[in-house]
């Protein structure tokens, strides 16, 4: 510990007398305000590190944030200032997998055997649409994702199905939500609120388990704290009730995910809820030149209800930010593209030095075609989630089945996959049959040859679907190689052939096949990193968190991203496209919201803060209509740059017209000196 003391100690001295204060707190709880690149990981880790050296014993630290991609690098920063050991033994990581890990431990105080399944969000619609047919109702005309939502925002605000039921207009909603909870309850299910809810709901009820848990976690850290909703409060407020000992760290500035029930009162109203509470301010920037972030405070500055305070740098001043007016969304797409070759040729740029922002996923269609055109390499991030891919949805079901072979959803998927001649008339007789006999619809499989109605052919592919199940949990229990029993499943049941023949992806099914070589790959990779894992582990971490697996970074692109996505990230040059009112501030905002924009402004501020050195805010002077094209006002929030920080150029005229007006200007200068 001695050494250990010594190096946190210069770690501690390396900080700046905020990020100082910040680590050495001691006492009640204490609210970190980080602005945008102002190193607020370096505090939570460096703080970490302190407490170990001060003589907190590790594994009484709980640390969470908002990703697992966020608690891995975190987990790692920590094990590079303490050693691994010590790190391991800290509980890092998700609301959500901290959530998992206390309903796993205390399952049977809520009436779950240990077999519960973990429903991702595809599970949840599927559950919502046997909801509504159960019902009478068609999903064809109501859209599942929407009483999921409702469902969801109703759960975390504590409603119960009758609380719903007594708002005008909302009958149908509270009788799916009320169906919804039922087939939770009938499957042995739990969904992702259920994370959330059943452990405030452990440490609500349970004295013994309060002070358990309490005991655990003698400090709590939160990162990103304006990301958190209601409930995540409460599930922080009863675990530190005692103690007092907690740090949160965020930034009122980025509070982005309003739209997904995150609530920006808790950071503001930090105080009245802990009124022994500090308040420390990061306003030192290490991210951004100077031009840059008085842009960005003149833009947060028209906030009203935030913590005030305003990013410096000592840098210097830097390049301003280029403000540029193209004719249209196409138009504008080429000029990114070009100015990215133009900077990566002329300055000798590797192409990941490059970042393009956009409001909504559409948008960058075009850059794709302009980037590809103009032969740069690209990255576009979160766009299409590996995990929601049909071929590795259909996998991942194959294995559920082996965990828990009362697993609706993951039958429905895969009994007729590949095709087994198992329709939907025979779903239902299996389906009756099971209910009969109270019997998963796995096991009813067994009895096929005792079900009215089915043809040889049908009884036959049923047994032969329950062998693979349980040939395959026998498999996994004798060897437990992850990969191994995919390419098992894959050879066995045919699936291989099935996705290559499949006509829907270009050029035959390969990209499917290579997506499950890609599945194996991370599965590989996943049990050297934890050998001890189990199946029924691995894929509630997957459902916890679907995006852990694509690895970024690694191949020299230009990064396109939405504006949402990019928190946390940075690039030396960063383009924002369609700056105009209707794409940012978004045309739903402006409509619905009594004027209120203060959300989208902070999403504009989140992307100008991801610029280091160069930063462009781009906008079309017209934008397509069903009919031809119309004006497009620039975005409100460009209004708010003062001209000292801020380049305009206009390329929205042809490149002939705005040289003939250079030669008249020169012209006209030459002809005054000439006396006229």
């Amino acid at each position: 510990a001695m050494n250990l003391g010594a190096a946190v100690a210069d770690m501690v001295r390396g900080l700046n007398p905020q990020q100082r204060a910040a680590v050495v707190h001691r006492g009640g709880p204490l609210l970190v305000l980080a602005g945008a690149g102002s190193g607020k990981t370096r505090v939570i880790t460096v703080r970490m590190a302190h407490l170990v050296a001060e003589g907190l014993a590790p594994e009484n630290i709980l640390a969470l944030t908002f990703t697992n991609k966020a608690a891995g690098e975190m987990a790692e920063r920590v094990a590079g200032l303490v050693g691994h050991e010590a790190a391991r033994a800290m509980t890092v990581g998700t609301f959500h997998s901290l959530g998992l890990r206390m309903v796993e431990e205390d399952a049977r105080r809520l009436g779950f055997s240990r077999q519960f399944t973990l429903l991702d969000a595809a599970d949840q619609a599927s559950a919502v649409r046997h909801c509504l047919r159960s019902l009478r109702i068609d999903p064809k005309r109501h859209d599942p994702a929407v009483f999921l939502t409702a469902i969801s925002n109703a759960r975390n605000a504590g409603q119960t199905p009758d609380d719903v039921a007594a708002q005008p207009g909302r009958r149908i909603t509270a009788q799916v939500y009320a169906a919804y909870l039922a087939w939770l309850e009938a499957y042995q299910a739990i969904d992702f609120d259920d994370l959330i809810l059943r452990p405030v709901q452990l440490l609500r009820e349970h004295a013994d388990l309060r002070a358990k848990w309490r005991a655990r976690f003698r400090t709590v850290l939160v990162d990103e704290y304006q990301d958190t909703n209601g409930m995540q409060f409460e599930l922080m407020r009863l675990l530190v009730e005692e103690h007092r000992s907690l740090c949160v760290v965020g930034d009122d500035d980025q509070a982005i995910y309003g739209w997904r029930g995150a609530q920006v009162s808790n950071i503001l109203d930090f105080d009245q809820h802990f009124p022994d509470a500090t308040m420390v301010a990061l306003t030192q920037n290490y991210r951004s030149s100077g031009h840059i972030l008085e842009a960005a405070n003149a833009v947060i500055r028209r906030n009203d209800a935030r913590k005030v305070k305003s990013l410096w740098t000592d840098v210097g001043l830097g390049e301003r930010v280029q403000v540029v007016a193209c004719k249209d969304a196409q138009a504008e797409a080429a000029w990114v593209a070009g100015e990215i070759s133009r900077r990566a040729s002329v300055e000798g740029r590797p192409f990941r030095d490059f970042g393009v922002l956009f409001r909504t996923g559409k948008q960058s269609d075009l850059v794709q075609d302009a980037l590809r055109m103009a032969g740069v390499p690209f990255a576009v991030v979160g766009a299409f989630d590996f995990y929601e891919r049909k071929e590795v949805k259909d996998m991942l079901s194959y294995l559920k089945l082996v965990t828990n072979p009362r697993d609706q959803s993951a039958l429905m998927r895969v009994i007729n996959f590949p095709q087994r001649g198992i329709g939907p008339k025979t779903l239902e007789t299996l389906h009756a049959f099971a209910k009969a006999n109270n019997v998963s619809p796995l096991a009813a499989m067994q009895l096929a040859d005792e079900m009215e109605g089915l043809t040889q052919r049908q009884v036959e592919a049923m047994l032969d679907f329950h062998d693979v199940i349980t040939e395959a949990g026998r498999r996994y229990a004798e060897a437990p190689d992850l990969a191994g029993l995919v390419a098992w499943i894959c050879e066995r049941t045919g699936a291989r052939e099935a996705w290559i023949r499949d006509p829907t992806e270009g050029p035959g099914g390969h990209a499917r096949w290579r997506n499950i070589e890609a599945l194996m790959r991370s599965m590989r990779s996943f049990q050297q990193r934890r050998p001890k894992t189990e199946l029924r582990d691995y894929l509630r971490l997957i459902a916890l968190d679907k995006h852990q697996d694509q690895e970024e970074g690694a191949a020299d692109a230009v990064t396109l991203m939405t504006l949402h996505a990019s928190k946390g990230l940075e690039w030396p040059v960063c383009f924002v496209i369609g700056c105009q009112d209707g794409v940012v501030p978004h045309q739903r905002v402006l409509e619905e919201s009594g004027g209120d924009v203060s959300e989208e402004r902070r999403l504009f501020y989140v992307g100008i803060t991801r610029a280091r050195r160069h930063c462009y805010l781009s906008y079309g002077k017209t934008r397509r209509k069903f009919q031809g094209s119309e004006p497009a006002r620039p975005s409100r929030f460009l209004a708010d740059i003062p001209a000292t920080h801020r380049e305009d150029k206009d390329l929205s005229r042809g490149q002939g017209e705005v040289e003939r007006e250079e030669a008249r200007r020169r012209f006209a200068e030459l002809k005054a000196r000439l006396g006229g």
